[in-house]
């Protein structure tokens, strides 16, 4: 298993959970908002960007492994399904990515934090339920491993999974 997508609201862990993966597993690491935000310019994309973003994206996927991990755009969420070995879902409770996201910005500052509410709550009212149809989708794909996680996941049970190929521990959805 070579090629890692993990996807979750902000702050739910993807970038330390793919660095982590990508050092101990000896994969390439692609912090997808890092390495594509360039091509993200407006927050209600055109076509043609959504085409750039998509080739520029599969790039990285048609590399033999990779740990890839963001949102993008959700034109471009089933390509990874497809092309991934193993789906990561950090589906953690919006409060927790809030309480997260508060912390991590260290200030008061209202104008972005209400940014980053809206941010968080669209991921939550709109990104969430697509990436659950796509996850039932390839659930029962014998080529995938596909983890449902929570905030209470342990690392290494994460890494025992991957290493271990065996039939992934999906969480019960609180939802």
């Amino acid at each position: 298993m070579s090629k890692i997508c993990i996807i979750g609201n902000g702050c739910a862990g993807k970038t330390t959970l793919g660095k982590k993966l990508s050092k101990d597993l000896l994969l390439p690491f692609f912090e997808m908002d890092e390495k594509l935000k360039f091509l993200k310019t407006t927050p209600f994309p055109t076509r043609q960007q959504i085409r750039h973003f998509s080739r520029e994206l599969n790039k990285l996927l048609n590399k033999d492994k990779w740990v890839v991990e963001g949102w993008g755009y959700k034109e471009t969420y089933e390509e990874r399904f497809k092309k991934a070995d193993i789906i990561i879902f950090l589906d953690l409770p919006f409060q927790v990515c809030l309480e997260r996201r508060y912390k991590r910005l260290g200030s008061n500052n209202l104008d972005v934090l209400k940014q980053d509410v809206t941010k968080l709550n669209i991921f939550d009212k709109h990104v969430r339920p697509l990436l659950l149809k796509l996850i039932q989708k390839y659930k029962n794909d014998p080529q995938k491993i596909i983890l449902e996680i929570d905030q209470y996941f342990e690392y290494e049970d994460v890494l025992r999974q991957i290493n271990t190929n065996s039939l992934p521990i999906n969480k019960q959805s609180e939802y």
